[in-house]
């Protein structure tokens, strides 16, 4: 016994496709991405009727006369069956509904948005809701006889609950986590014996996994040998006796409940994909229907093995050849007994035949060997996918309405009209750039990119490239055709470039206005291009991937001129994801964005990425993702559109867009220190906007914070690693309000080092772009031996503007005022406040003479008068600060 497959037939586009079986048997439903429902009489049905319910239709159930179904409108509604009529809406959800069952008067649907709601009857007031997983319902089954339902979540859960009172029975870690459904490729699929309901079986990796519902234990393991890769769902036939199973590589299963074995199915074809749903017919329980991530729909049906049937019969024709050779060798043997003519000896053939034992026992191992099944095939290792090609900003090219470009400039819209009439719209957020256009698609252009200065369009099935020059004057469009039928992989125009990816891994780069400029080879298959202004940036597969993730690298190209600069970078990405959004900020930094969230932004200056923003942190719900549109250094933002549910905007209504802050994923983000940690790095690493005074900021507030938990050490790093004589300044202020005298004393050795520090920095920033690295030199420290020979360094006077910055820093009444001795009783000391803080420091002090006073480093502590710091070269004197130059 075994079971064949039929032909595949077309019946959706690309993505999750359901099908269930009516109950008599005669029609096979499905449901697609495409928002249709096809009625199909048999597999060979070559016209089934097709009825259009929205944009998409994410699972079907049928119950009685009326079928009931998941639209885009996050609602299950009903329509009569087969006349498909609306019938009403029987629930509600905040996402789109993903798994939908109906057994005698009950009706469950899981959704997106990690709830299940049980319907009883058909009154849509019944409803009883179940809360509890914290990811998008993957799928779900009911046994109404115990009261029970089953469901596998995108949080890695299987859950069983009893419906009728809302609580949950058991639960089942360690399934595969997903943050969406659209991205889910193992489905777990739970499903409960139908007649008894005794066993609960779901799929988890490479084997299906049965409970006993008395215990909750495991009964046993189901596992198919022929198959090369893990499961994606499983079903009960409706007897019970036989369980059918798809893997993510297109392949079926068939198990003997009661043998516990797997019966023979034929392999799968080459084109088949991920199997996203199985049903068994309801009619003939020998039948069972299955689609898969393609859209198409094939059937695995029991028929007799022809092949065993004759290997079964030349095993009997050797059988009856083996045996007339032995009574050929009995008959030559005198001492063999007469044969009665009822039969055969095995005892006496074996005693016969001895002396022809060596030509007749090779035959018999002919024939046993020749009934030995091969040995199975080594397993395969099993490659992470290999990302194709894509434009960031864009949703899929198989939507009718679609955002073929999204960006800090404008939108461009495609749509497809029932007709085949298709039209593209250009919208502009700043009408002073151009006013909006209305292009009819005669070309079928599939690809766009928009900036200031060129709208371009291209498709990846032509050679044609279309460009419209937004800023200049007379012809602004310009076209041409690709060499030797090259296609466009990817495209991007900035204000002042246009550059395609083509199939023959090139890189063509034109002005705006139509002049070829370079042609680079590409070393890599492309994933991803991006521009802003005068650069480029091209991400490639730079070697095959492994089994966990991809290996990316990137051409960061930099044009000036007729000179080019090319610069190769590797592409960091986490194992298991792939690149959703690439780009440049508004200042021209590199950055990249996963489907996970994570967006990543690389600083030319320190050839580094560095992780700026997770924006699923920022999600209420894991089902729901950020559509990336723009990043904002200045701004430290990242625009993005909220798709609920789904990983893509639509396009009616259209969705708001929203800021989203950005935040460097640091340890314990939610402590007071990490927070302004955060903001340090931010401020350093980005060109935000009042940079530097925000930096001293959260510097000084950093410096009070190790200040007041009793880290002068971790204080004074802080200090010295910033490198700001200003913020010094205020170190030193606040150390001293707080009377931590030894603590300013510290800080004040540093300032020559950090003078010099300062100074490198300002010949870093001049020689630069020479080529020329400045080197920071910084004071002597004198050996032991040196210290007792030769002549003191002689302290030389400073300048007058420094010497006046000095005494504004040691000798200012304001500065000191909280640790001076009160000269009368009445005097009073201001609150130490973080307003007082800058206020002071930003005071101007005249830079004339000023009386002579107590000072701390004198007064407070009476050893500073004595103190020569030798090593750093600063001596501290009872009237001056001096500065010994060596």
């Amino acid at each position: 016994m075994s079971f064949s497959r039929s032909a595949l037939r077309y019946a959706h586009t690309n993505g999750y496709t359901g099908l269930l079986y009516t109950p008599k048997g005669e029609f096979i439903i499905t449901c697609g991405t495409d928002g249709d429902i096809r009625h199909w009489t048999c597999i060979s049905d070559d016209d089934p009727r097709s009825t259009c319910l929205g944009e998409f239709v994410m699972c079907i159930a049928h119950s009685g006369s009326r079928l009931l179904a998941s639209t885009d409108r996050n609602t299950i509604h009903a329509y009569t069956f087969p006349e498909m009529d609306s019938d009403g809406i029987l629930m509600r959800f905040t996402a789109p509904a993903t798994c939908l069952k109906v057994y005698g008067e009950y009706t469950a649907a899981g959704s997106e948005d990690a709830t299940i709601k049980v319907l009883r009857g058909e009154n849509a007031g019944n409803v009883i809701v179940l809360e509890g997983h914290t990811g998008p319902i993957l799928a779900l089954d009911m046994f109404i006889e115990r009261k029970l339902l089953a469901s596998v979540s995108g949080d890695g859960q299987l859950k069983v609950w009893n419906f009728e009172t809302a609580t949950e029975l058991k639960n089942i870690t360690g399934l595969p986590r997903v943050n969406s459904f659209e991205s889910a490729t193992q489905y777990g699929t739970p499903t409960f014996e139908p007649q008894s309901g005794e066993l609960l079986a779901y799929a988890v990796d490479n084997e299906i996994v049965v409970l006993n519902t008395a215990n909750w234990e495991v009964a046993y393991k189901l596992r198919d040998d022929k198959v090369s890769s893990n499961y994606s769902c499983c079903q009960f036939s409706p007897n019970g006796e036989r369980l059918a199973a798809g893997t993510t590589k297109g392949e079926v299963s068939v198990f003997d409940i009661k043998k516990r074995t797997a019966i023979s199915v034929e392999s799968p074809p080459n084109d088949c994909n991920s199997i996203t749903c199985l049903a068994w017919s309801k009619a003939d329980e020998e039948e069972v229907a299955f689609c898969d991530a393609t859209g198409q729909l094939g059937t695995v049906f029991m028929s007799e093995d022809a092949e065993a049937d004759m290997e079964e019969e030349e095993l009997e024709d050797v059988r009856a050849d083996l045996l007339s050779k032995f009574k050929f060798a009995r008959a030559g043997n005198p001492e063999a007994p007469a044969d009665d003519g009822d039969g055969v000896s095995l005892e006496q053939l074996k005693r016969d035949v001895m002396n022809y034992a060596d030509p007749i026992d090779d035959e018999l191992s002919r024939a046993s060997s020749s009934r030995v099944e091969p040995a199975p095939a080594a397993p395969q290792i099993k490659l992470f996918k290999q990302q194709s090609a894509f434009q960031p900003s864009s949703t899929p090219c198989d939507l009718e309405h679609r955002y073929m470009a999204w960006n800090d400039v404008g939108i461009v819209s495609g749509h497809v009209e029932p007709s085949g009439e298709s039209s593209i719209d250009v919208e502009f957020h700043d009408a002073s750039i151009h006013h909006s256009l209305h292009i009819s698609n005669y070309n079928q252009h599939n690809l766009a990119s928009l900036s200031s200065g060129a709208l371009a369009l291209a498709s990846n099935e032509s050679s044609k490239l279309v460009v419209i020059a937004l800023a200049a004057a007379g012809n602004k469009e310009w076209s041409l055709s690709l060499p030797d039928c090259e296609s466009v992989d990817a495209l991007v125009a900035t204000s002042h470039l246009v550059a395609v990816a083509t199939s023959s891994s090139f890189l063509r780069i034109f002005s705006v206005m139509g002049t070829q400029r370079e042609v680079l080879s590409i070393p890599g298959p492309v994933v991803a291009l991006a521009g802003h202004e005068h650069s480029l940036m091209l991400v490639y597969h730079s070697s095959a991937p492994s089994q966990t993730q991809q290996h990316l690298s990137a051409m960061l190209v930099t044009i000036n001129g007729l000179s080019l600069r090319l610069e190769h970078l590797p592409v960091p990405l986490t194992p298991g994801r792939q690149i959703a959004w690439l780009g440049f900020s508004e200042t021209g930094s590199p950055s990249m964005a996963d489907h996970m969230g994570l967006l990543q932004l690389y600083r030319t200056s320190s050839n580094a990425w560095f992780p700026i923003c997770d924006t699923m942190k920022q999600s209420s719900s894991v089902s729901n993702n950020y559509f990336v549109v723009a990043v904002s250094e200045r701004r430290q933002i990242v625009q993005a559109v909220l798709c609920r549910g789904t990983s893509y905007p639509m396009t009616n209504p259209r969705p708001m867009l929203q800021e989203l802050r950005m935040q460097i994923p640091l340890c314990d983000i939610e402590v007071e220190k990490s927070e302004l940690e955060d903001a340090l790095l931010r401020s350093s690493l980005m060109q935000a906007e009042g940079a530097e005074k925000m930096q001293k900021e959260t510097a000084i507030k950093l410096f009070a914070l190790a200040c007041s938990s009793e880290c002068e050490t971790r204080a004074r790093e802080l200090i010295e690693s910033i490198a700001c004589t200003e913020l010094l300044q205020l170190a030193v202020k606040y150390a001293t309000k707080r009377g931590r005298i030894h603590l300013s004393d510290r800080l004040c050795e540093l300032l020559p080092q950090l003078e010099a520090i300062q100074e490198a920095r300002k010949q870093q920033t001049l020689l630069g772009a020479s080529g020329i690295a400045a080197t920071i030199v910084l004071p002597m420290t004198p050996t032991a031996g040196s210290q007792g020979q030769g002549p003191k360094p002689k302290p030389i006077e400073l300048s007058s503007t420094k010497r006046g910055a000095l005494k504004r820093f040691t000798n200012s009444p304001n500065m000191f005022k909280a640790a001076t001795r009160p000269s009368t009783p009445e005097s009073t000391t201001p609150l130490d406040t973080q307003e007082n803080i800058f206020a002071d420091a930003e005071s101007e002090v005249a830079t004339g003479k000023s009386t002579e006073q107590r000072t701390p480093l004198n007064a407070v502590n009476p050893f500073a008068m004595k103190r020569k710091l030798v090593d750093t070269g600063v001596i501290f004197g009872s009237e001056k600060l001096k500065l010994a130059k060596k």
